[in-house]
């Protein structure tokens, strides 16, 4: 099961116990359905919970009831006879010659909702309107819920209602279709809040979790490896320094305090800077290894360009 089916399966299954949210869940599913106006009023849906709802909401709204169809392929179409369509314009005030192409507030009747910020009907419209067009993608992979809207206007109402509750949605067309989407985590969340669907929206909650603990610990492992590498490199070259200043017979002729720390290399090549000055008592700082290995580093390129010098005259 899709994670989009499981939304809908949850926002089905919790139909709006007012007779005011009903009646702005049914006009949502109508609205953004296959067809709805005079010609007919029909919903085709890969979704049973959809369809089973969809003739619910119409039954109870508006006394009718439509019959399910099942095709070979599993996708569902509930349909309005024809003498029941003019009782259903009726029941959501649509006049029988009416485009309906924006959405009626007075379907909405208690759009406003019994307490200040609580949109109860329009809650209800946007679970309706989910159930017939929208779609949302699976969390695991990105966050995207969007409406699939056939008139532009009409995706501009359910835009603005949206917005007005707190939803960051944006508008773009994909094949000449308008769509209304949302990327942000956050309003999804609150926006399958809002439609029913809180098992849904703590899901993607603890997928966010998730991907921030693993993103942390890849951050943390990456710059782990990278530490370590770059400590490897730094003691390859420190221990090819001591080498050649060895090779150059001028190891005995260090400084006590630089030729201990040359010597604590050679025997720790894999010990940080840190680890080193442990090795001695007192204690060393970092700063104080790092200063003799420099020093040694310093001497062996010295070595080394007198040493080049030396040859090209030779070869002269």
């Amino acid at each position: 099961m899709s994670f989009s089916q499981k939304v809908k399966e949850e926002i089905a299954a919790s139909l709006p116990a007012s007779p005011c949210c009903l009646h702005a869940m049914a006009y949502g599913m109508l609205l953004f359905a296959r067809e709805f106006d005079r010609s007919g009023i029909s919903i085709m849906t890969e979704h049973e919970a959809v369809a089973r709802t969809y003739q619910s909401l119409l039954q109870q709204t508006a006394g009718v009831l439509p019959q399910v169809h099942c095709s070979q392929a599993g996708n569902y179409t509930v349909a309005v006879k024809e003498n029941d369509v003019p009782a259903v314009l009726s029941a959501f005030s649509v006049s029988e010659n009416a485009a309906i192409t924006r959405v009626n507030r007075g379907n909405l009747p208690n759009e406003s909702g019994e307490e200040e910020g609580m949109n109860c009907c329009c809650n209800a419209f946007f679970k309706g309107a989910f159930l017939s067009c929208g779609t949302i993608s699976d969390p695991n992979k990105s966050y995207h819920l969007e409406f699939v809207v056939p008139y532009r206007m009409l995706s501009f109402d359910l835009m603005k209602l949206l917005t007005e509750a707190g939803v960051k949605a944006k508008h773009m067309v994909r094949r000449y279709v308008n769509v209304i989407y949302v990327k942000d985590s956050e309003s999804i969340e609150d926006l399958l809040g809002l439609m029913g669907a809180p098992m849904s929206a703590f899901e993607i909650m603890n997928i966010k979790i998730y991907k921030n603990i693993r993103n942390v610990s890849n951050r943390r492992a990456n710059f782990d490896e990278a530490n370590l590498t770059r400590v490897a490199a730094a003691a390859c070259e420190q221990i090819y320094a001591i080498r050649v200043i060895r090779e150059a017979g001028q190891f005995g002729l260090l400084a006590p305090d630089v030729r201990a720390v040359a010597e604590a290399r050679e025997a720790n090549p894999d010990a940080s800077l840190r680890e080193l000055g442990r090795l001695f008592t007192p204690e060393l700082s970092v700063s104080a290894i790092n200063h003799r290995l420099k020093k040694l580093i310093a001497l062996a390129a010295a070595i080394e360009k007198q040493s080049a010098g030396a040859d090209a005259v030779e070869g002269t």
